[in-house]
This record gives C-alpha cells, structure tokens and sequence, in this order.
C-alpha cells in the first residue's frame, strides 16, 4: 500500500511543475556540467546542415554563407501553440542606421575666467569689514577697509608736491610779469623817451630790481650826453678847452657803454630766472605725478586721489579701501575687524556664478570626438534636478593625455543664472557618439550568451529554431550592432530566447 501510494504523489508532483520553471532548474543543473555540454553541441554541429538540408531544400544563398561561417550552430524545437506562453517574439534582421550617445561624468567647477583672490596692496590693521560670506556684491561695492601707513605717508607727499607745484607757479607768473615789463621798460629807453615820461609810465608795474638799475644807468647816460651838448655849445667860443670837452665825450662814452651792458645783463638775468622758475614747476609737476602713480599702483582711486585733504580728513587719510572688480559672490572671507594683514594674506573670494565651468575626463577611446566639439553644444543632467536639462558650450578639448587615467580634459561653460548648478556638483554629459549607416542591429534581449559565446535564435521554419552564434558591435543600451552570423530577412528571435536556450540545455541532459 504504501508504494503505490509514493508513486503516484510523484507523478502528481511532477506534472504540478511548471515546465519552464523545470527547464529553468535544469539550466543550472547544466552550468555545472559545461564540458559535457560542449561534447554535446560539438555532435549536433555535424548532424545540425544535414538537417537542416534534409527539411528545406535549397536555401538562401546568403543564409547558406553565413552559417557556413559559423563555428556552431544547434537546433531547437518549441511547439507554436507555447510561443505565446514562452513570450516568443520574432522579428526579420534588417540592415539600418546605429547611432551610440556617449554618456560621461564631469564636474561643475568656477569659472576660472571670473573670479578674483583679493590681496591688500599694503599692509596695514582691518579699519573696516562691509561685506558677509555668501554677499552678492556689485562693481566698485566697498569690500574691507585698511589702516595703512604707507597709504598715509604717499597721499602727504602727494599733497605737499601739489603745494610746491602752485608756489612753483606762482613764482613763475611772477618772474614772466617781471619779465614782460622789464621788456617793455628797455623798448622806451632804447626809445630815449624823456626819463620822467618812462618813470611815470611804468612806476606801477612790477619788475623788482631791474628798474632801478636800469633807470640809474640811464639816466647817467642822459646826464653825461647833456654835459657833452652843453660844451660843444661853447666851444667855438674858447671858453672850453679841448682837454674838457674830450673828458666829456668820454664821459658819455662810458656811461652810455654801463647802460647798454646793464641791458645785456637784465635781459639774461630775466631769462635765467623765468627758466629757472619754469624748471621748479616742471619739477613739482613730476612729483605729483610720481605720487599719483604710486596711489595708483597701491589701488588707490583717482577720486580718492583727487579728495586729498590732511586738514579735514585726519587720520582716515591713511585710509586704503578695496572695492569689488565685478558683479560676483563672496565665496571665502579669510578677514577680521582690527586684524593684521599683509600683501600676502588673501582677504576675500569673489566669484561671478552666473556662469559655471563643466570638466570632463573623456577616455582614449571618445578621442576623435572632441575635435568635432569644439565650440558645439553639449547637454548635461544632474540628480538634483531629475527634470532638467542644460546646456554648455565647449570651448577647450585639450591636447594633452594624462598618463595615467588615458583621460583628455574637456572644458565647457554653462549659463547658471538660477544658481542651480553648484560648483562641485557631478553632472552627467551627453555627447554625439558612434554613427554607422546600414548594419543589422537587434534588441539586446535577443542576444544570449553561453559558455563565453554570443548567439541568437534564428527561426528556419514550423517548430525548428536554429543556434546561430554571432559576432557583436557597439550598443546604445537598448539595440546592438551585429556584426556577423546573420543575414538579411532571416527572422530572429528577439524576444523568449532564453527558453529555447532552456530547451537545448534539456535535451543535453536527457540526452546524457
């Protein structure tokens, strides 16, 4: 009783099993015994032609090429009334165009181009701090003031050169005053005006010392020519000898020599000291603009240059304000109120994000893509905005490999005026990749693997599938090129393979 019993729960069991759930186990069952699995398909190469020959006739000279290209082939069978069940799907291999999307991981960095590490031009104590970290600021936004003595002691000598240079030119207005009137005094006694005509002509204008010399020699000169006049008026009359009158001519001989030298003597005077005059203001001039350069230099604007005034200013003379270069952020604030600093402590980061770069590490073998890049735009996605896209254009796709990741660097710049792209953040790029026109491609579910070998499933007609073993492309994710084993119009099994696969691997074993 008890026998019977047994068996029959068996049988009752077995055929409570699904039979692909039993195909299923014998597939692992069949991993474990490759070798003989091998031995097997070896037989079935020999047997599988004839087969084929036997139930079709002559076949398509394109098929026959191709399968006889093949290292291996095996046959299965799977009624048509379980395709539906198994999922099979079929589908004709046709010849079409592959296009590949390159996918690759950058990173969102600064832009290089538009940011600035603040250093103070002096050193000096932290007067003031007006901005926080993380600030928009503008152009010319007051940033940190500093305490500097040496902003102190050029702005004073910049003011006492601007002193010197309008005393310069005080002087210098004086001296061609002085100079135009003497000119003009020398014209009238060249003249021989009358001496009280030319003193009250000229008794208001200024010319220092000159008209007193001038006018004293002259008038030396008058008096010695009317002496002379005065006894050649007499001398015929005898009352003046020779030796009087001749005592007389050389006289007004001499006096009239004192005046014209007296002349000569002003005139070069007048130039000396106009040239002189002249060379005093040049010279305060140059000092002004040597001070003014080296405010400039220090950073110093010309509108706190030009507001120079140690009188109303005091000490915040030696003020020396840093403002921003540009519209930006202040990503880093490395100063404190009352704090040393120095030319080389960096204070602020000011950064324009508005536009972030986009690196990227494109491998050896995406190479000859960056040549086609260049000044294109590419596409970008990150998982903090699953919903977004954006947009970058490449303007640097290097020239140098690094050793060693075999990597070249891409740079492209990417509008961020919603500040949603964080510098740091990983993007990932979407590049134009592989093309090719007229090549069979399959879904990659058609494609099945055993034993290190790609094949796929090529149904020859009723209930028969054939093992055809084939030699791959690239693929895109979804299809892939097939780059051999196939032939156009054959239909392939694109969908349900793996039963069929299951079903070789059952008749291995029920074979054995």
């Amino acid at each position: 009783m008890t026998a019977p019993s047994s068996g029959t729960k068996t049988a009752s069991s077995s055929r409570a099993i699904n039979p692909f759930v039993r195909q299923g186990i014998i597939i692992a069952a069949a991993a474990l015994l490759g070798g003989l699995g091998t031995r097997w398909i070896t037989s079935r190469v020999a047997d599988s032609p004839k087969r084929h020959t036997s139930q079709h006739g002559d076949e398509n000279p394109a098929t026959t090429a191709a399968n006889s290209n093949e290292p291996s082939s095996a046959i299965a069978k799977l009624p048509s009334d379980q395709w539906e069940s198994a999922g099979i799907q079929l589908s004709p291999a046709i010849q079409t165009d592959f296009s590949k999307q390159i996918g690759v991981t950058g990173k969102i960095s600064l832009n290089e181009d538009r940011i600035a590490h603040i250093y103070p031009m002096v050193e000096g104590t932290v007067d003031q701090v007006s901005v926080a970290l993380g600030q928009n600021v503008k152009t010319d936004d007051l940033l940190v003031v500093i305490h500097s003595r040496e902003i102190g002691t050029a702005k004073l000598d910049l003011y006492q050169a601007r002193l010197q240079r309008e005393l310069a030119s005080v002087k210098l207005g004086i001296q061609e005053n002085i100079t135009a009137n003497t000119k003009q005094l020398i014209a009238a006694l060249r003249a021989n005006q009358p001496i009280t005509e030319i003193e009250q002509r000229f008794r208001s204008n200024a010319m220092g010392d000159y008209r007193e010399r001038l006018l004293a020699s002259y008038a030396s000169y008058i008096k010695a020519q009317a002496d002379l006049s005065r006894l050649e008026g007499v001398r015929d009359s005898g009352a003046v000898s020779s030796k009087v009158l001749l005592t007389a001519q050389a006289s007004r001989d001499a006096n009239l020599a004192t005046f014209q030298s007296r002349i000569e003597q002003i005139e070069y005077e007048m130039k000396t000291s106009q040239l002189l005059a002249s060379q005093d203001l040049k010279e305060a001039e140059t000092k002004i603009a040597v001070a003014s350069t080296n405010l400039r230099i220090l950073g110093c604007s010309q509108e706190d240059i030009d507001s120079i005034d140690p009188a109303n200013q005091g000490e915040a003379i030696s003020h020396y304000p840093i403002t921003a270069p540009f519209d930006g952020t202040v990503i880093t604030k490395d100063v404190a109120l009352r704090e040393q600093v120095r030319q080389s402590t960096s204070v602020l980061t000011i950064a324009d994000l508005s536009t972030v770069w986009i690196t990227a590490d494109v491998y050896e073998e995406n190479v000859p893509l960056l040549r086609s890049l260049s000044d294109k735009t590419i596409t970008l996605r990150n998982e903090a905005w699953p919903d977004r896209t954006f947009d970058a254009k490449v303007f640097y796709t290097g020239e140098i490999m690094d050793e060693a990741t075999r990597t070249i660097s891409m740079r492209a710049t990417a509008d961020n005026s919603e500040r949603l792209l964080k510098p740091g953040m990983f993007v990932t790029i979407d590049l134009p990749g592989i093309t090719e026109s007229n090549v069979f491609t399959l879904p990659i579910n058609a494609v099945l693997e055993h034993e290190g070998k790609s094949f796929v499933f090529i149904h020859i007609g009723g209930d028969t599938f054939e093992r055809r073993d084939v030699k791959l492309g690239p693929t895109n994710g979804k299809v892939i090129v097939i780059r051999s084993g196939v032939a156009s119009g054959e239909s392939v099994v694109v969908d349900g393979g793996f039963i069929l696969k299951s079903r070789l691997l059952a008749e291995l074993m029920g074979g054995e």
